[in-house]
């Protein structure tokens, strides 16, 4: 349940300006008691991260949103959303990030009961907020298909983003259709180059039915592919200056989702994503398809949940064989609610990487090569088989 609270307890320093404002308070922290390793193709020692037992933050996050209305339908929103980040290690991950303010979805805008909603900010995607049918079914857990890790590392869900600098647009829901678009603006473009990134979604709701589709592209920014580092993006064609700027290089994605909940409580659902990777060299261009089947079944307070999701070839790669980059991932879990706030829950789940795929957890990632100075240089060797089981509780304010 959300907590209002009064918005003089924020800052005392704003007491005057605030003091008739409503805020409200949201979010959830979770811990999970688990078992994660990764083993390589190899015996190398940067190759295998070795098994251990940990207690993981399960992407906690705290928020603060409100409204003003302003009469004739029109109301101001706005939101400020904060990972707990590792709360369980003190705020800082395996890779070195610590937790900040405003690291989640955070904005300002206009919503209209007849227009709809825009708003500036930090926010996700329409690509990721629209295609979201329920497949997930062990969301902001380490069994998470396709949460915060994001991009390359998933395997759906590959063009999800949260977009710095950007604009989005939500509609009215018109007999359950739903349509909304982002735009990301890139404000570092220089030699001629701009990143921005523009993002299109839809939904149709119908009762137990549920159906999303987006479609994003993000400019000037490509894929590129090495026998021994696997599959990365780049903002070049090569692998050989990956600071260069390249114009006209360009990533899409195109993504369908559909769930039905069944009146005896139980849920499928299926999503498939394709990848287009241009590439500046003139070759032809890479795709890749993946696609995802899962269900669920609750029985009063509990739930068991099913997926499994498949990353398929690359086609016309510059290096390697196009089955070197498949991976699956395997989804096993059960929630059992407390109470409407408090939930316990297990899982397990398997990562399957072929010779140059490194595909790792959404959440709580594994990394064979460790911190050391710089975040960019932690990384998941190509090839690695992920395991992890784990059990945990989750409270919701």
């Amino acid at each position: 349940m959300n907590k209002k609270i009064i918005a003089v307890a924020l800052a005392g320093a704003f007491i005057t300006p605030l003091a008739m404002a409503d805020v409200t308070l949201y979010g959830f922290i979770s811990a999970g008691l688990e078992s994660a390793t990764a083993s390589g193709t190899s015996a190398a020692a940067n190759n295998t991260y070795v098994g251990r037992t940990r207690v993981s933050d399960e992407n906690s996050r705290i928020g603060f949103k409100g409204t003003e209305d302003l009469g004739n339908g029109t109301k101001t929103v706005w939101q400020v959303e904060s990972s707990l980040k590792s709360f369980t290690q003190g705020g800082t991950n395996d890779k070195g990030e610590t937790a900040t303010f405003a690291t989640r979805n955070s904005f300002v805008g206009l919503s209209d009961a007849t227009l709809g909603q825009l708003v500036l900010g930090y926010n996700d995607s329409a690509y990721k907020r629209y295609t979201n049918v329920g497949a997930n079914v062990m969301a902001d857990t380490t069994a998470d298909i396709s949460g915060d890790n994001g991009g390359v590392f998933n395997i759906i869900g590959r063009g999800y983003a949260r977009l710095k600098n950007s604009v989005h647009y939500d509609s009215p829901t018109w007999a359950g259709i739903k349509f909304g678009a982002s735009y990301g603006f890139d404000e570092t473009t220089g030699n001629g180059r701009d990143a921005a990134r523009a993002s299109l979604g839809a939904a149709y709701t119908n009762g137990g039915l549920k159906i999303g589709a987006g479609w994003d592209r993000v400019n000037d920014s490509s894929a590129s592919l090495s026998g021994t580092s696997g599959f990365a993006f780049k903002n070049n064609g090569n692998t050989t200056s990956p600071t260069a700027s390249v114009v006209g290089t360009h990533v899409t994605y195109m993504q369908l989702g559909t769930s039905y909940t069944f009146e005896t409580d139980t849920m499928l659902a299926a999503q498939i994503e394709r990848a287009d990777y241009g590439l500046a060299s003139g070759a032809s261009d890479m795709t890749q398809t993946a696609w995802t089947l899962a269900a669920t079944q609750a029985f009063g307070n509990a739930s068991i949940k099913l997926s499994y999701t498949k990353l398929g070839d690359l086609n016309n790669p510059t290096v390697g064989n196009p089955s070197d980059y498949d991976a699956t991932q395997w989804v096993l879990g059960a929630t059992y609610n407390l109470s409407k706030q408090t939930q316990l829950l297990a899982f397990a789940t398997r990562i399957d990487n072929k010779a140059l795929q490194n595909v790792n957890f959404s959440v709580n990632p594994l990394y064979t090569t460790p911190a050391s100075g710089t975040t960019s240089a932690t990384s998941l060797s190509p090839g690695n088989t992920l395991k992890a089981i784990g059990a945990g509780i989750k409270y919701n304010f």
